[in-house]
């Protein structure tokens, strides 16, 4: 697996846009920017390591068919639970409910079938080699 040490530039959620150091980039056939998953909550301006995560075929199907289907049944138990409480008609209260959940965990599983179940892997950061952010001035010198 190969590891290249970047800066963070942007970050948005658990997504980092990552610039590589240039002699590390030359010669490997990476682009010099990688859009990243932020798994170590990195900062912008940290010096970070990055890696490719790889996932296998059996955990990709299970995520991607067992999000939904826990979600829907996490809505039919949430649609149970207001009508029961709210003492309102069962049937409907559950089938919304299940529709808003799925359509929480498609929200969801649409993330996580974009980064990595089309590719089987994804660009992680994986590693922060410093605890302060660095100096913009200074790098462009």
């Amino acid at each position: 697996m190969a590891e290249f040490v970047g800066y963070v530039l942007e970050r948005k959620g658990q997504r980092a846009k990552v610039r590589i150091d240039k002699s590390e980039a030359l010669g490997s056939g990476i682009p010099k920017f990688l859009d990243c998953w932020n798994a170590c909550e990195a900062k912008v301006g940290m010096e970070v390591e990055v890696g490719k995560h790889a996932m296998n075929s059996r955990t990709e199907k299970a995520i991607l068919y067992g999000i939904p289907l826990l979600s829907a049944i996490a809505g039919g138990a949430f649609g149970n639970s207001l009508a029961l409480f709210f003492q309102w008609p069962r049937l409907p209260v559950i089938i919304v409910g299940v529709f808003l959940w799925l359509a929480i965990g498609w929200s969801y599983i649409g993330a996580f079938r974009r980064d990595v179940a089309y590719r089987g892997e994804q660009w992680t950061i994986i590693g922060v080699y410093q605890g302060k952010p660095i100096d913009k001035k200074q790098e462009e010198k």
